[in-house]
């Protein structure tokens, strides 16, 4: 057992503390200067991708389509003198104008009630109490619900639109605030402009570099510059109209969808040689 103890005791006094933290300083140097350079090592290849001599150009792209989606606001205004009256005359004209909705193929997912307000309707000349504020009386009670509709594929026929607008006022409709005419799935448009504007940019520079009596190299970087000048909904206003008779009229314009634009800037820039 003493044995035991002494060599163990000789082995601990074979590597004094000074010996230990100086291996231990050592080691943590030796990972410093790893970590520098490693850094160095990165920054030398970051370094070496980027050319040293670049242009940028900025390039402009333009595609056109025609609006194929329209979106139709129509609206339903009662009035009466009790609130159950309003609500009930409201409910049944807009019940009616969905059914009618439908009926020409409109899918459900594509009607949506944006709208809906129900208020008392309040004279406030009635009843006066002297030295006082004169005191509203409800006279009545007015209930509006506005839906919206979309309309697909109106670029290539508009006999369903003008079916919508005609007889939505025919069965109860009383408002129509107007079409909105705009392109349903325009990323695909917006990424064809954006390729345009990079082509544009290309041919840019390569007239420049040509001038300046350089060679263009390869495209260093993209970027989009502004916004984007995206579709924007094409407003046709409109007016539910009544004849003498009480029997709505043909509101349905002649719709002309034309056409529409979407613009993009992109810069570009170049490596030159």
């Amino acid at each position: 057992m003493e044995n035991n103890m002494d060599s163990h005791e000789h082995c601990h006094r074979s590597f004094p503390s000074w010996i230990v933290q100086g291996l231990g300083g050592l080691l943590i140097l030796f990972v410093a200067l790893l970590i520098v350079q490693k850094g160095y090592d990165l920054r030398t290849v970051i370094k070496n991708q980027k050319p040293a001599n670049t242009i940028s150009v900025s390039g402009e792209g333009k595609v056109t389509a025609t609006p194929d989606l329209a979106t139709v606001t129509i609206g339903v205004l009662s009035q009466g003198t009790t609130a159950v009256d309003v609500k009930n005359q409201n409910n049944d004209k807009v019940s009616k104008v969905i059914a009618y909705i439908k009926a020409q193929g409109i899918d459900a997912k594509d009607i949506a009630t944006s709208e809906f307000s129900f208020y008392p309707q309040q004279d406030y000349g009635n009843v006066i109490v002297p030295g006082k504020a004169s005191v509203p009386t409800i006279v009545g009670y007015q209930g509006n619900q506005t839906v919206t509709v979309k309309v697909h594929g109106v670029d290539k026929d508009q006999t369903i639109l003008e079916k919508i607008l005609d007889g939505a006022v025919n069965n109860g409709a009383n408002e129509i605030n107007g079409v909105n005419l705009s392109i349903e799935n325009p990323d695909a448009l917006q990424q064809q402009a954006q390729q345009n504007a990079i082509d544009n940019a290309k041919q840019k520079a390569a007239a420049l570099a040509k001038t300046a009596g350089l060679n263009l190299g390869k495209v260093v970087s993209v970027s989009e510059t502004g916004v984007p000048n995206t579709f924007a909904p094409m407003p046709y206003a409109l007016n539910s109209a009544m004849s003498a008779g009480g029997v709505a009229k043909s509101i349905a314009p002649d719709v002309q969808t034309g056409s529409q634009e979407i613009d993009e800037t992109m810069t570009v820039v170049f490596e030159v040689k």
